[in-house]
């Protein structure tokens, strides 16, 4: 169909697992709560933060207190 989608090197870095990383880590340093980095299968969004219930997903990563 469309071929392999050519990503700019800031969207690499804004997409990263570190990103999502820090993401989460800013998150629970602000809301005191579970957060989870989550593998979502989508190249242009491939990792999800999240202080909501998870459910089933793909967790990466989960901050607990």
């Amino acid at each position: 169909m469309f071929g392999e989608t050519q990503l700019s090197p800031r969207r690499l870095e804004l997409c990263s697992r570190e990103n999502a990383s820090r993401v989460a880590s800013r998150l629970f340093e602000h809301k005191r709560r579970p957060v989870a980095v989550i593998r979502t299968g989508d190249p242009l969004k491939p990792f999800h933060v999240t202080d909501e219930g998870p459910g089933g997903a793909h967790i990466e990563v989960e901050l607990r207190a």
